[in-house]
């Protein structure tokens, strides 16, 4: 009998095949219907081997929702508590099945290094308690072990700023350490995620206890961290807690406790080293119990940074000492309340003092200096003075580790805007270090949006927000770039998904007004406008007039209306030329929107993005456009990469974007 039994629907038998043939890769034995022998009956093998197999992997997808095999297939895993589920298309997964975690195989093309197959094959590793390493033992299965071994993630941030208020209290204990912090050779690797324990007796307390420690220990699992199964943490529920730690290679140990407090829920959080008795980390937030949801979320969020930044200290050699050890995990946890500097005022400065404090605890610890390189860089375009500092420490990090991939990250923040070649090159190196790395992925996403190489961007993001996916950071990029690709459809869903759990993130409101207006739902989206009092910070009056103005015009069809705006739009001396350009090209003036543009000298932080949304095709279709395009400098990037835009390879393009460029260059000279 094989450890993973897949099930499909026919029409994507090659994604069953990849997964299965990865699968065998990593070690495991599968069973696909490809394996159905002549002679077998159909039933009755298929239910054999649910059943044998230590694993099932559903792969859903329209068809496979509708398929009744699958469904019953499904329903035999789940009830026997070993379903794994894929995502391949954009389908609404069925009931009751979509109340459980899956896994985003869109777009997968079989790449064992890609961190969303890692993530599948983490929970059949889970599952099996087999690591790929029990598999077989030739070149290639010696390879694929190579590439899924077991990596720790950070917790990454969107490149947008996350300001607005939440609506729970955050209230961080004090940390106690009681012992000097020895190196890797005395501690466990592994982490224990104890379930939460509950005080009370209401039974949606319980269900909110296990709500949490079932997200926790499946993201967690997910991102390749070294996590007991459920099974092996309960063996530190007796007397001998430091010895059964040894035993089992634990080097940290996280518990919760949720108690009613009036009609809020009061959540505690800690981090122990289980073998010396020892907490390293508190916190405690609360929230109220009719937004239960939301407080989970915020909870998950800030656990999973923490232990995902605490797997590095549980590396060879680090040697921290006490002192050290609670700075640097101080600094991990205000990295996420303060959303990485994004929410401004005193919480940035406090986040970068902790990094500084943890730096100067740890010289020798890679980690602490990356970790404040990276924070510096990315604030450092608000806060003069800081890149200077963000270098030293970029560099101090990478004496210590070549490899490093927050300090690569930190001197890629650090390149200029217009310099995009200087940016994909420190992310990709980034990447290179660790493939998985979110915010390599999330930053070099946000280069290859700014270049026009869209659906790649959506990949990356995609990619950036699975290592926390209960957090409000690169989560809150992939709506709009699933709008910028041409998926509205599946932004709004998205979207959905995310304010149900961060209701006040104001990036959500923006992503659903550039939705409506992608999909030229113009009375829709002037509506939408009316709800931008809901914001913590509401757009402008100015804003809010400028594209009221602009949607009435659209909705209307009335030429006078738009002749009206035209000649507000082309007489007026608006600092903003790129939404002047951007307006005038959905009232239909493309003639006037590059008039606009020939005057246009982008400032050095301006970004070329707005260029590609999918509202300017009538601009890029236009063999002028490569003259606006040249003046952010892509056009020089384009040709010395030899990687060019999506639209320039899409069916219809009156012209050839190399050969416009190569005009250019020729009028140049």
């Amino acid at each position: 009998m094989a450890d993973v039994f897949v099930s499909y629907a026919r029409e994507d038998q090659k994604t069953a095949q990849a997964v299965a043939e990865q699968l065998a890769e990593a070690g495991f034995t599968t069973w696909w219907d490809s394996e159905l022998l002549p002679h077998n009956r159909f039933a009755t093998t298929i239910e054999e081997e649910i059943r044998a197999a230590s694993a099932v992997i559903v792969i859903w997808s329209a068809k496979a929702a509708a398929s009744p095999w699958v469904r019953a297939e499904a329903e035999l895993a789940r009830g026997r508590d070993k379903l794994i589920q894929v995502v391949v298309d954009h389908s609404e997964i069925p009931l009751p099945f979509n109340q459980y975690q899956a896994a985003d195989l869109s777009n997968w093309r079989g790449d064992p290094v890609d961190p969303r197959w890692r993530k599948v094959l983490a929970s059949v590793t889970h599952f099996t308690a087999k690591g790929p390493a029990d598999g077989p033992a030739g070149p290639q299965a010696q390879r694929a072990r190579k590439k899924v071994g077991w990596g720790h993630l950070r917790l990454s941030r969107s490149k947008l700023a996350l300001a607005g208020a939440g609506v729970f209290a955050l209230a961080v204990g004090g940390s106690a350490l009681l012992w000097t912090y020895g190196t890797h050779d005395s501690r466990g690797a592994r982490i224990a995620i104890q379930p939460f324990r509950t005080i009370g007796s209401a039974a949606a307390l319980r269900d909110f206890a296990a709500g949490v420690s079932d997200s926790l220990q499946t993201v967690l699992t997910q991102d390749q961290l070294q996590i007991l199964s459920p099974a092996e943490a309960q063996e530190l529920n007796g007397d001998d807690v430091p010895g059964e730690a040894r035993k089992l290679g634990v080097g940290l140990m996280f518990s919760g406790t949720v108690q009613p407090k009036g009609s809020d829920i009061d959540v505690s959080m800690r981090i122990d080293d289980p073998v010396q008795r020892a907490t390293l980390w508190a916190a405690e937030m609360s929230g109220p119990a009719a937004k239960s949801d939301q407080l989970q979320a915020r909870v998950g969020a800030l656990t999973v940074a923490v232990l995902n930044c605490s797997q590095q200290v549980l590396g060879p050699r680090v040697g921290l000492t006490d002192t050290a050890l609670q700075a640097f995990l101080h600094a991990c946890e205000l990295s996420e309340t303060a959303s990485h500097g994004s929410a401004g005022g005193s919480a940035t400065y406090a986040m970068l003092d902790a990094m500084r404090e943890a730096a100067r605890q740890a010289p020798d610890f890679a980690g602490s200096h990356s970790m404040l390189a990276k924070h510096l860089a990315y604030v450092s375009p608000n806060i003069p003075g800081l890149r200077d500092e963000a270098e030293r420490e970029a560099h101090r990090a990478l004496q210590l580790d070549p490899k490093d991939p927050d300090a690569l990250v930190a001197l890629g923040l650090l390149r200029p805007q217009l310099d995009y070649a200087g940016r994909e090159f420190w992310f990709r190196k980034a990447l290179a270090s660790n493939p998985a790395w979110s915010h390599a992925n999330g930053f070099l996403g946000n280069v290859m949006s700014e270049v026009g190489r869209l659906q790649e961007a959506l990949e990356l993001y995609q990619r950036a927000a699975s290592v926390n996916p209960l957090a409000a950071d690169w989560t809150v990029v992939v709506p709009l770039a699933l709008v910028q690709v041409g998926q509205p459809a599946a932004a709004d869903r998205e979207i959905g998904r995310i304010e149900a759990l961060w209701p006040d993130n104001p990036l959500l409101w923006y992503w659903q007004y550039d939705s409506l207006v992608a999909q030229k739902r113009w009375g829709d989206a002037l509506k939408f406008l009316d709800t931008a009092n809901k914001l913590p910070s509401p757009p402008s009056p100015a804003w809010l007039t400028a594209r009221r103005q602009l949607l009435a015009a659209l909705q209307s069809r009335d030429v006078a209306a738009r002749m009206t705006l035209r000649q507000q739009l082309v007489s007026a001396n608006s600092e903003d030329a790129r939404n002047t350009i951007y307006q005038l090209v959905l009232l239909g003036f493309v003639d006037d929107a590059f008039a606009v543009a020939a005057h246009y000298s982008p400032a050095p932080t301006d970004s070329p993005e707005i260029l590609f949304n999918s509202e300017l095709a009538p601009l890029r279709a236009d063999p002028r456009f490569m003259a606006l395009a040249n003046r952010f400098r892509l056009v020089d990037y384009w040709q010395h990469s030899g990687h060019w835009p999506d639209f320039c390879s899409q069916p219809g393009l009156p012209y050839s974007c190399a050969q416009e460029a190569a005009k250019l260059r020729a009028a140049v000279r």
